[in-house]
């Protein structure tokens, strides 16, 4: 079956993994091109409890016949922590590079090809494509994180709510920015924080306490929640200006 690399993932992922990748493989057969893990299962911050397994699956060509074939693995998938694939096709990822150039950094960055081709090796990203992402995600979180305190803010629960929901997606944008900055950026999510403050003059602070908690699945702080969600999005708004003019 040519799976390669599972030696480089945490044992409770290649033991969710092998069967489903065995699966992917008999369904398509020679129309599949890769499959390639990337995101925290890659990584350093990967924790079975919490975090998500994530692969991609590259066909030569990409239609609804073709993913309801393995709609029953996805499912049995699902219940050992590996979210839905993300399905791609060659032509898809040249032509998508300047529309997500964020996701497709990130899924570089961190890409682990467990069968077929490395698709991803030789594409390039547009410094411009990055920069104006990275000020579209900001700009979009502080209306999303607006809009979600009116609604859910006036208990505690609700407002931890907002802020873990919104430091997930922030993290590649995160990277993003540092990049655009330094020329690379760390895996480790802790490291990205402390460079972020040190490269752009943003206080950390309330991103590393989000950090710290979501690594144990526990309530945010130990005191008011509402200052912790101020001095998220002052610094966001300080980043979205940064971006902007980049």
């Amino acid at each position: 079956m040519n799976i390669r690399n599972m030696d480089k993932l945490p044992e409770g992922a290649r033991k969710a993994l092998e069967p489903f990748l065995q699966e992917v493989i008999e369904a398509y057969g020679n129309d599949l091109v890769s499959i390639f893990a990337y995101g925290s299962v890659t990584g350093p911050d990967y924790n079975p409890k919490t975090s998500d397994i994530n692969v991609a699956v590259v066909l030569k060509d990409v239609t609804l016949p073709r993913l309801k074939e393995l709609l029953k693995p996805v499912q049995k998938a699902s219940r050992k922590g590996i979210t839905a694939p993300l399905f791609l096709s060659p032509e898809y990822i040249r032509m998508s590079l300047d529309t997500f150039p964020i996701e497709f950094w990130t899924m570089k960055d961190s890409r682990c090809v467990l069968f077929g081709e490395d698709v991803l090796e030789g594409i390039e990203v547009e410094k411009e494509d990055l920069r104006r992402e990275c000020e579209y995600q900001l700009k979009g979180k502080l209306l999303m994180i607006r809009q979600a305190y009116l609604e859910q803010a006036l208990n505690r629960k609700g407002a931890e709510k907002i802020i873990k929901a919104s430091f997930r997606s922030l993290m590649p944008v995160f990277r993003s920015m540092i990049r655009l900055k330094s020329g690379q950026s760390p895996r480790e999510k802790a490291e990205v924080l402390s460079q972020m403050g040190e490269e752009f003059g943003v206080d950390p602070a309330s991103f590393l306490e989000v950090l710290r908690d979501k690594k144990t699945a526990s309530p945010i702080g130990r005191g008011e929640a509402e200052p912790l969600i101020k001095g998220f999005i002052d610094q966001l708004e300080r980043l979205s200006s940064i971006a902007d003019n980049f």
